[in-house]
């Protein structure tokens, strides 16, 4: 069985919860610790629940908060770290083909990111702008996103 489209940079929204909880509580943190702006306590217990499905964005931020894996809690699977920001950054160049999308090209927000490869390659091209600008940490963080949209992307091919 694979993932409904409308949330597919996760395994399922159940098993996130339990991941994130038990993250929280290995962090020793309540609910009300972990939250922050933009994301209540009650949205946290909504998480937990399942009944939510957090952003890529979102998951990036509670995996700060709790010294945890954005990936692992995603999908419940361990990312592996590349030695530098410049193998991550190879590595999603040649899954592309090696053609990161120019600034015009691709689709435009809300268009056509039901296909995992797709939302890639906008990351892809988000981390590319980011990278332009000297931002090199915020640019390997997208462009490992990148990379795990693409490994999912590879996995529902193979499920198929």
């Amino acid at each position: 069985m694979t993932a409904p489209h409308y949330h597919s940079h996760v395994d399922d929204p159940a098993a996130v919860g339990r991941r994130l909880k038990e993250a929280r509580l290995g962090a020793g943190l309540s609910q009300r610790q972990l939250s922050f702006p933009g994301c209540s306590a009650a949205y946290i217990s909504r998480l937990e629940a399942g009944d939510r499905v957090p952003s890529l964005q979102l998951l990036r931020k509670l995996a700060l908060k709790l010294n945890a894996d954005e990936q692992y809690l995603a999908t419940g699977v361990e990312r592996i770290e590349f030695d530098s920001p410049e193998i991550v950054e190879a590595e999603v160049e040649r899954r592309l083909a090696g053609e990161p999308p120019s600034l015009s090209s691709g689709p435009r927000p809300n268009e056509g990111l039901d296909d995992p490869a797709t939302r890639a390659r906008v990351l892809w091209q988000h981390s590319r702008v980011l990278a332009e600008r000297g931002d090199r940490r915020a640019a390997a963080a997208f462009a490992r996103d990148a990379l795990a949209l693409l490994d999912f992307a590879d996995d529902l091919r193979h499920s198929a």
